[in-house]
């Protein structure tokens, strides 16, 4: 080997170890960098305790529903609460509420301090009817009636005679209350108590207003109509501007007549007009110039016609009986009644379809029935046959007005494809005013 080789050897040796000496220092310092930075047994990092203050003490809340015969103190103080107490609640609810009407089913909440001190309470008597009392920490009673959001819709019933119109709207899941408002409606046309027959078929649409999925009342029928075997009747709501609202049908004429159909809302007939009819009691055959409705004791009366009480009082076998006097020559009597209705008295002016007296026993009665008689120029005629003329209808004017307010709910009836439920507004129990 020559020197100059012997001497690149070297050099290339010193250069090998420079570069190793280089890499190990440098392999030394990761080393140590991550058992300084991330230590081969890391402890476990220790979770924050943080204490937290106990929760406060929870309100006592009471909660109770109005069993039957129960009045809202009894109720109150049956759950312990004092006498005193109950007697602020009641006084202080009563501005807003009719205690006198409370009944089984309503209820009440009354949340207490954890102290047990009276903070408030919340009445409710009805989906929409929600009153809250609450006594303020510097001893003011604060009282309110809940604002509730309903939404009205229009339904369409419609139903088949089989028995009577109570049962067949029964079977829809209807309330009687609607039964009477639809029989209200052909009060002047029907005589709900003698006409139906198995086969007539009936429809309406009826405004039904709801607080989320829960009925709470009937609003109006829009539209009406009853089919017999031998006539459609029809009946549709208008109001003319400015004036008063009532039923009309198709063609703009009123269905209200001079006379009413029948006296009582809705009853039976039990014993009809007759020149000859042997007498219950007496035992005897004798006319009989009137008709017997059949109805429980209290049942409302009503005044057929306009006019002026002419007796008011005790007439021998007729029992509490009233007379009126009408135009056009009528009077009609209202026998066996269990009493008056208030203010009733000889001279006094009466309406159309007021309640004059309810339905009764007294007198020569075997049970409680209205004995009810119509006479025309002080000659008895029999109210199931009498014909009474109409109320003004529209005038032409009017008809454009008419057709435009009513062809929409007319149109949605008759439209078999349609839904039978119509949502048409969301408002508010308080701007809709329900009293009930």
């Amino acid at each position: 080997m020559s020197g100059g080789d012997f001497l690149r050897d070297i050099s290339s040796s010193d250069k090998k170890r420079r570069l190793l000496f280089l890499l190990a220092t440098l392999l030394g310092i990761g080393l140590i960098l991550a058992i300084f930075f991330f230590p081969s047994s890391p402890e476990k990092a220790q979770p924050v305790k943080v204490v937290q203050a106990p929760p406060p003490p929870e309100d006592r809340v009471l909660s109770y529903r109005i069993a039957k015969r129960d009045t809202l103190f009894s109720a109150l103080c049956a759950q312990n609460i004092p006498a005193d107490l109950a007697q602020n609640i009641c006084s202080h609810l009563k501005p807003m509420v009719n205690l006198r009407k409370v009944k089984s089913g309503d209820s009440f909440e009354v949340r207490f301090t954890p102290e047990g001190k009276f903070r408030e309470i919340t009445f409710q008597t009805s989906p929409i009817d929600i009153y809250h009392l609450a006594l303020t920490p510097d001893g003011k009673w604060v009282a309110a009636k809940k604002e509730v959001a309903l939404d009205n819709y229009w339904a369409r019933v419609s139903g088949e005679i089989t028995s009577s119109l109570f049962e067949a709207m029964d079977a829809l899941g209807e309330l009687d209350q609607l039964v009477l408002d639809f029989a209200d409606i052909f009060s002047w046309e029907i005589d709900f108590n003698t006409e139906p027959q198995p086969g007539d078929r009936f429809q309406m649409v009826v405004e039904k207003y709801y607080v989320g999925n829960n009925f709470v009342k009937y609003g109006r029928i829009l539209y009406a109509e009853y089919q017999s075997a031998s006539r459609l009747r029809q009946a549709i709501y208008f109001q003319i501007p400015g004036g008063r609202a009532d039923y009309y049908t198709p063609e703009g004429h009123s269905l209200r007549k001079d006379l009413l159909r029948s006296p009582l809302k809705f009853t039976r007939v039990s014993s009809r007009y007759s020149k000859s009819r042997r007498h219950p009691i007496l035992g005897i055959h004798r006319p009989h110039l009137g008709v017997d409705y059949a109805a429980p004791a209290g049942s409302p009366v009503w005044a057929v016609a306009d006019g002026t009480i002419t007796f008011c009082g005790e007439n021998q076998g007729y029992g509490k009986q009233i007379i009126i006097k009408h135009a056009k020559g009528y009077k009609s009597m209202y026998g066996h009644l269990s009493r008056f209705a208030p203010g009733m008295k000889k001279g006094k002016a009466v309406r159309q379809k007021q309640t004059i007296g309810f339905v009764g026993s007294t007198g020569l009665s075997t049970g409680p029935h209205l004995d009810f008689r119509l006479l025309k120029n002080n000659a008895f005629r029999n109210p199931l046959r009498e014909i009474s003329p109409r109320a003004a209808s529209l005038r032409p004017q009017q008809m454009d007005e008419f057709k435009e307010a009513t062809d929409p709910v007319i149109r949605w009836a008759q439209d078999r494809s349609a839904p039978k439920y119509q949502k048409v507004a969301s408002l508010s129990s308080r701007n809709l005013g329900f009293a009930k």
